[in-house]
């Protein structure tokens, strides 16, 4: 049964033939707004509490506590006919994949957008609608709690608004774009971002990021790397935060000391009883196992920070970025992004091999700011 606000023309959507009609009908069309409310208090998963769409006119709310059937949403958000336009959308990506096992495609976001046609760099959705429409949006029910039922006017009203003024203002950034000739740059970064979504959710991938674990011996970054995708795991299966099963600092100082005992468990930093017991068995277990490796099976050594002699490297080639950033008119931070500046700069200092399968610096990049800089800071 579909119940409508006039003014907004709000259409609420809970039960299969509804979604089904409506994913027929979005199909058709070119471009559809898309945004997700979720809730993610004390689990591993997002726990989705509404999806909105719209084409402009109206805004579609979908009950995900009363629909069962996603096959139709789930062919609509990998329909390459249909663009899908989000704003920010890292965590709606997350919604997606735990709901429907997939990621939307093709996808465009409209915060990447804003860095090339206007150099801001992450702007809001209030923002935004200011900078395109006029248009003040009151942002007061982004703390609700989306799974209650009923949802009252305000949420129903805050979360169409979120989709309806998206979808109007998508043609005027895309024509800012154009006129730029940047629409393609912009959506090389929306691809990039559903690359860098892949590696972050996938444990075997990004285990190497906590802080310090260059400092680790290959015998602890072994035991690090097996107890970080181990965790990843025991939280999806308890649907539970990472950091409830073992904060980053405890594998951290587990993988220093290689503990091969419940008593220095226990003195491993921030871990509490209650980890201990659960998972204190686990922990030796996989101490046991490293040990019975062979050092040539260890995990290699990661890559040291730049010295502090790389400093005044580093700062010339921030510097040449924000120029070419100001050049081309966009935000220095879609430019080349802070963590992308460390494999320039180690390459150009010691030699360091760079990795080109990396997308984000490939394409546009490579031409407009990665060979320029390897050009102009190049050693004699």
């Amino acid at each position: 049964m579909n119940d409508q606000d006039d003014a907004l023309n709000i259409v609420w959507v809970a039960d299969n033939e509804s979604l089904a009609s409506w994913c027929d009908y979005w199909a058709q069309l070119p471009v559809i707004a898309v945004d997700t409310e979720f809730i993610r208090r004390s689990t591993y998963f997002p726990i989705t509490g509404l999806i909105q769409v719209s084409e402009g006119e109206k805004a579609v709310l979908i009950d995900p506590l009363t629909i069962d059937e996603w096959q139709p949403l789930r062919d609509l958000m990998v329909n390459p006919s249909v663009m899908k336009v989000f704003h920010a959308c890292s965590e709606d990506m997350d919604v997606f994949d735990r709901l429907l096992g997939v990621l939307p495609t093709p996808f465009y976001d409209t915060q990447i957008g804003e860095a090339y046609a206007s150099a801001q760099w992450s702007l809001s959705y209030v923002k935004l609608i200011h900078e395109y429409l006029q248009i003040e949006v009151a942002k007061d029910e982004t703390r609700s709690d989306w799974i209650q039922r009923p949802l009252t006017d305000a949420q129903k009203r805050y979360a169409a608004l979120d989709v309806v003024y998206l979808a109007k203002v998508y043609p005027l950034q895309i024509a800012r774009l154009n006129a730029k000739n940047m629409l393609d740059w912009a959506m090389e970064d929306c691809d990039s971002l559903k690359w860098q979504y892949q590696m972050n959710a996938d444990p075997e991938q990004n285990w190497d990021g906590i802080k310090t674990a260059w400092r680790l011996s290959p015998e602890g970054l072994t035991l690090l790397r097996l107890l970080f995708i181990w965790r990843d795991g025991q939280a999806r299966k308890e649907d539970v935060p990472k950091g409830q099963i073992l904060k980053d600092r405890t594998l951290w100082s587990l993988a220093k000391t290689l503990p091969s005992h419940h008593k220095a468990i226990s003195e491993a930093e921030e871990i509490t009883g209650r980890q201990h017991r659960l998972y204190g068995e686990v922990i030796l277990q996989n101490v046991a196992l490293v040990k019975e490796l062979s050092p040539d099976e260890y995990q290699l050594p990661l890559e040291i920070p730049l010295p502090s002699q790389a400093g005044e490297l580093t700062k010339a080639v921030k510097a040449f970025v924000r120029e070419r950033a100001e050049a081309l008119n966009i935000a220095p931070e879609a430019m080349m992004k802070r963590k992308l500046l460390d494999p320039l700069v180690r390459h150009l200092f010691d030699g360091t091999e760079i990795d080109w399968q990396n997308p984000a610096l490939t394409g546009w990049r490579r031409e407009e700011i990665v060979n320029p800089v390897l050009e102009k800071f190049k050693k004699s």
